[in-house]
């Protein structure tokens, strides 16, 4: 994976520190968002699903973004109109967006699971940034316009969030990012927990993750300790039952 530590015990991702992608991500977002919000709001239209914004931030700062200390980055936005929609639908106001994640620190998370990948979250437990390897932003953006179609004719929709999909370039190196909804906020009480996936190879916790204070069980798992499975009222369940097949025609 592209995750490291570098010699001073810091985690880092395609060699970048945390520190300079999380300073970079925040940077970013806090200028697209608020250029973002003097353009006046309109339809989504096709071809906003594959428009790419690119800005360069100078350490020394330019006539359009501050100074700041990390190396000259690039920032690029993925299809800033459509992620705009998404958020409103969502209801997260612009303003919101930019104080949860430009305002206070982001946390990096120490359990970051199999991927590799880097996960942060804002301060205020609303929002998750994952880093996703090239193939996987390639995925989301082909996926949104079908996205789009579920969420408008779907708003009960348990797909996973979207608000913004961008790329930091530094160095050489591409770092994209997704922003999603935390699901899982730490004010809340987990009595169990499972990371269901439908398949039953590989798919029983280790002995090592069992060990921990509150472990991430899989597929096995669950059969073997809720052989019933749960139980849910009749109308939750229909209502489970039919968002469930509605968002696997996504």
């Amino acid at each position: 994976g592209h995750r490291g530590v570098d010699a001073s015990g810091e985690t880092t991702y395609k060699k970048t520190t945390s520190s300079t992608l999380k300073g970079a991500i925040q940077l970013g977002i806090g200028y697209t968002v608020g250029n973002l919000s003097s353009k006046p709001e309109r339809d989504v239209l096709m071809q906003d699903f594959y428009v790419v914004e690119s800005i360069f931030f100078p350490s020394e700062g330019s006539n359009l973004t501050p100074a700041h200390h990390y190396a000259d980055f690039r920032f690029k936005t993925y299809a800033p109109v459509a992620f705009r929609y998404f958020r409103e639908l969502f209801g997260i106001r612009p303003d919101d967006y930019l104080y949860s994640l430009c305002n206070e620190p982001l946390i990096e998370l120490s359990n970051p699971g199999a991927s590799g990948s880097l996960f942060y979250v804002t301060s205020d437990d609303e929002f998750i940034i994952k880093t996703v390897m090239h193939k996987e932003a390639e995925f989301l953006q082909k996926l949104l316009p079908g996205y789009y179609m579920n969420l408008n004719q779907n708003p009960r929709t348990l797909l996973p969030k979207f608000y913004g999909l961008y790329c930091v370039q530094s160095g050489g190196k591409n770092i994209r990012v997704v922003v999603m909804n935390n699901i899982l906020p730490r004010v809340v009480k987990m009595h169990l927990k499972f990371d269901l996936k439908g398949s039953t190879y590989k798919r029983r916790a280790s002995k090592k993750e069992k060990e921990k204070s509150s472990p991430t069980y899989k597929d096995l798992d669950f059969m073997q300790d809720m052989p019933e499975g749960l139980m849910l009222d009749a109308d939750t369940f229909s209502a489970l039952v039919k968002t469930l097949q509605r968002d696997c025609l996504v």
